[in-house]
């Protein structure tokens, strides 16, 4: 009975001491990259204007949901050019994944719900995919 009791009190310990995010996602994310046309030219800016990729579509792209710090998810920006069709923007925005929500209400407590997974970054995703609508400029 005492064993019983060590077991599920230690669960129970490292359950409020561990992250479900943390434990579930991670920091990188792969991010595919399409056009309704071949080679499309695109330029990949994160939140602080700093350049990421250089590239043509077809493309996928490993790209930090979040940057070092509490609270601080990433964005992108897609810039995307091609001879003849006008320039497009799109953005690769984030979400907060459901496995900070439930995972830590469940498992992980406030410590993994206020520090380990906002540190982390791990609590953030991405947009899964980014699909250009490339228009053809009229003359």
């Amino acid at each position: 009975m005492k064993k019983l009791f060590l077991i599920l009190t230690i669960g129970i310990f490292a359950g409020f001491l561990s992250s479900c995010a943390t434990i579930m996602r991670e920091n990188n994310q792969s991010v595919p990259i399409k056009a309704n046309v071949d080679k499309v030219n695109i330029k990949l800016f994160d939140k602080n204007g700093q350049t990421v990729f250089d590239g043509q579509t077809p493309t996928t792209v490993n790209l930090k949901t979040s940057l070092s710090g509490y609270f601080n998810p990433q964005k992108y920006t897609v810039t995307a050019s091609k001879d003849g069709y006008e320039t497009q923007t799109a953005v690769i925005d984030w979400h907060v994944s459901g496995w900070y929500y439930i995972g830590n209400f469940v498992l992980g407590g406030i410590i993994g719900y206020l520090i380990i997974d906002p540190l982390t970054g791990d609590m953030y995703f991405l947009d899964e995919e980014i699909n250009l609508n490339m228009t053809p400029i009229k003359k």
